[in-house]
């Protein structure tokens, strides 16, 4: 029998185990989340049996978990090459083709699924999905409704059926399918959200209040919740975006982040890295903190201009992925505003990509910026601008971020003792089918 090393329990220890007891331990592991453990032993396993399909493909599993998708992606296809009708396979396969943004590859495994077993309830639903992305919409309903049909009491079916809706502009036939879905699960953040804001769409701001309002009934300490419903009734804005409202948004949001930014053409990045760029910074001595650095999208762009690259996020989930891309020289888990203030004149250049949208008052984090960089330090951040008059400066959209007028950015900038180098207008990404436009400031201590 081979020896299989098991660390969950001493580390020095070892058991004697068979493979099938030691595949059945690692899988226990990994469902339990402990997935350094599990890791460990697949690997032992993967040596043993290096052509054992099953292993293969929990190993690739448990790598697009920890954040190495590409990676798991083709120990996958090893296993579908060894066991080309293995039905799990193809259908995990193609859930980690959709939150990596490519729906085009995720339609064909999960046909394939259906190839193999019609009866197969759940490739229903994540195929509606993968045609919605692709714009399918007509197509995607037939395959939610076939979702419903075998499992109408399930909540996200009616929520993937009401996003379809919404694509298609048949706004009541989402509301009523996002209030189906709350029925079927009260407690369910991101139905509220869309059954919100699709009353937004539809100009019906009284609606989207009595929605938060019942919300805030079942969840009165709900950080989102609080934070849309300041959004919506016009009340008082906070001064930013609470640190609840900030972490528990991007942990949600971690794991389709990149995906996600890929079909709103996210175009904020781009827009730093350029910005930078013409800064001509010394690869050799710039030390660079890239602020609200989310899942290393700004960090793999600008990395070949810096010698030191630092990260910082509110976000644990959103650093993981960060930490996979292996472009940073070290990540730190922390509010902006504070982190700033204890940086010691660190750094050379901060860069902010679309993270002062979560704050209106600006003025303590650019004050704090200050003491983070060194004399003569750069700072280049993005806004969403705001045309209208806002008599503080800044506004709380309805969607929940902050928009901030020109002439507050300046005045704000001045105040802390930067002179702007460059201010430019541009578009940040997409919503829906409009353009986000923003403001990308590049600034120098003076």
């Amino acid at each position: 029998m081979p020896e299989i090393s098991n660390s969950a329990d001493e580390p020095a220890a070892s058991q004697q185990l068979n493979l099938q007891d030691a595949l059945e331990l690692a899988l226990k592991l990994h469902q339990a989340n402990e997935f350094e453990a599990a890791e460990s032993i697949y690997r032992q396993l993967l040596e043993l049996e290096p052509e054992n399909a099953d292993l293969l493909h929990f190993f690739g599993l448990l790598r697009h978990q920890r954040g190495y998708r590409e990676e798991g992606a083709a120990w996958i296809n090893k296993a579908l090459e060894l066991a080309p009708d293995y039905l799990d396979a193809h259908n995990n396969l193609g859930n980690i083709f959709l939150q990596t943004g490519h729906p085009d590859l995720a339609e064909p495994c999960f046909r394939r699924v259906l190839e193999l077993n019609p009866d197969f309830v759940t490739v229903y639903g994540n195929l509606g999905i993968a045609l919605r992305q692709l714009d399918r919409y007509d197509e995607a309903i037939d395959y939610f409704l076939q979702a419903i049909a075998l499992e109408p009491r399930e909540a996200h079916h009616y929520q993937n059926i009401g996003n379809a809706y919404r694509s298609l502009k048949q706004f009541r036939q989402a509301v009523g399918s996002y209030r189906k879905s709350l029925e079927l699960q009260p407690l369910n953040p991101e139905a509220y959200k869309r059954l919100v804001m699709t009353f937004f769409i539809m100009g019906e701001i009284e609606s989207c209040v009595e929605v938060l309002n019942q919300w805030l009934e079942l969840e009165p300490e709900n950080p989102t919740a609080l934070h849309l419903h300041a959004a919506y009734t016009g009340g008082t804005a906070p001064a930013r975006a609470s640190d609840d409202y900030v972490r528990q948004t991007f942990d949600g949001f971690a794991a389709s982040f990149d995906g996600v930014l890929k079909r709103l053409d996210y175009r904020a990045p781009f827009l730093v890295q350029a910005a930078l760029q013409r800064l001509n910074p010394d690869p050799s001595i710039w030390r660079l903190l890239d602020a609200g650095c989310g899942t290393g999208l700004c960090g793999a762009l600008v990395r070949p201009l810096v010698k030191h690259l630092a990260g910082v996020d509110l976000s644990p989930k959103m650093l993981e992925h960060a930490q996979v891309r292996g472009v940073y020289d070290v990540l730190f888990e922390a509010e902006l505003t504070r982190f700033f203030a204890q940086a010691e004149a660190a750094y050379e250049a901060i860069s902010c990509v679309d993270t002062f949208c979560y704050f209106g008052d600006l003025s303590a984090a650019v004050a704090a910026a200050v003491k983070a960089l060194q004399p003569g330090g750069w700072f280049v951040f993005t806004l969403e601008e705001l045309t209208g008059e806002a008599e503080a400066g800044f506004h709380l959209e309805k969607h929940g971020r902050y928009s901030h007028t020109e002439a507050y950015i300046r005045k704000i900038l001045a105040d802390a003792g930067f002179r702007i180098i460059a201010l430019d207008k541009d578009v940040l990404r997409k919503e829906g089918l409009a353009q986000v436009r923003g403001l990308v400031v590049t600034a120098q201590l003076a």
